[in-house]
């Protein structure tokens, strides 16, 4: 556990806070994998109902810490590079493998290995701040947290090509249009918003939340770890390359 993940439990929910505002929740191998313990450890005890996920400071992640990256070193080793990924890729791995649901509770910026999380939760509930984007494609890198998967199946495949490749923004309103999140509703609102969900799902009998959960995941599961490992795969060239190198050194500059 580490002190940039928040966990408490609130009844039969239990609630994660990503908790690093002054870098706006952006991930590390650190955070993601003690994020994905917590999910794993939540699910084996059985107590919670739901789990709802969120950042702090008004935002929810903006993705991953360049900063992490820029302390590898120019020339990072590739087993050094290996060991991250599998560390960020854990926690998509464990948040659909969670046999409880996933909310997302999306505030502010939710880009890159932050929405690639977001997309993988079981519902996604948006304010009205929310601002969604990719990023991957400016910095001369891929997707790597499973969005080349759950992004067409959510938005289509023109959709998820356009917002992959084109490097854009979607406000909130947009972003429900094409199905990236399920609904929205203004920042002030969303705890309320929330607390419907989650009293739902908190009447709900646990054993048919697990049974409906496991049932709808059962045949993607194993194609979301195969397109994860691919994407892994084509980060790690990605990482070594001219382009990425180039345009992270000029972020270095800012």
């Amino acid at each position: 556990m580490t002190d940039e993940l928040l966990s408490h439990a609130d009844g039969a929910v239990h609630r994660l806070v990503l908790d690093r505002p002054a870098r706006r929740n952006a991930l590390t191998p650190t955070l993601c994998r003690a994020l994905a313990d917590e999910i794993e450890a939540l699910g084996e005890q059985g107590n919670a109902h739901a789990i709802l996920l969120s950042g702090s400071g008004g935002h929810f992640s903006a993705g991953l810490d360049l900063h992490w990256l820029r302390s590898l070193g120019a020339m990072p080793s590739i087993a050094d590079l290996q060991h991250g990924l599998s560390d960020f890729q854990s926690a998509v791995i464990a948040v659909v493998r969670c046999p409880i649901p996933v909310v997302a509770v999306l505030q502010g910026t939710v880009a890159g290995f932050g929405l690639d999380l977001s997309l993988a939760c079981d519902l996604r509930v948006a304010g009205s701040s929310a601002s969604f984007t990719s990023a991957f494609a400016r910095m001369g890198l891929v997707p790597d947290g499973g969005s080349t998967f759950t992004l067409p199946r959510l938005a289509g495949l023109g959709h998820a090509l356009r917002f992959l490749m084109a490097g854009e923004t979607l406000d909130a309103a947009r972003a429900r249009a094409i199905g990236l999140v399920d609904d929205v509703v203004e920042d002030a609102r969303l705890d309320q918003e929330v607390g419907h969900i989650t009293t739902g799902l908190a009447s709900a009998a646990p054993i048919s939340l697990r049974a409906i959960k496991r049932l709808v995941r059962a045949s993607e599961l194993g194609a979301l770890e195969q397109a994860l490992a691919a994407e892994g795969a084509a980060q790690l060239q990605a990482l070594q390359g001219y382009e990425f190198r180039q345009r992270l050194a000029a972020f270095a500059k800012r």
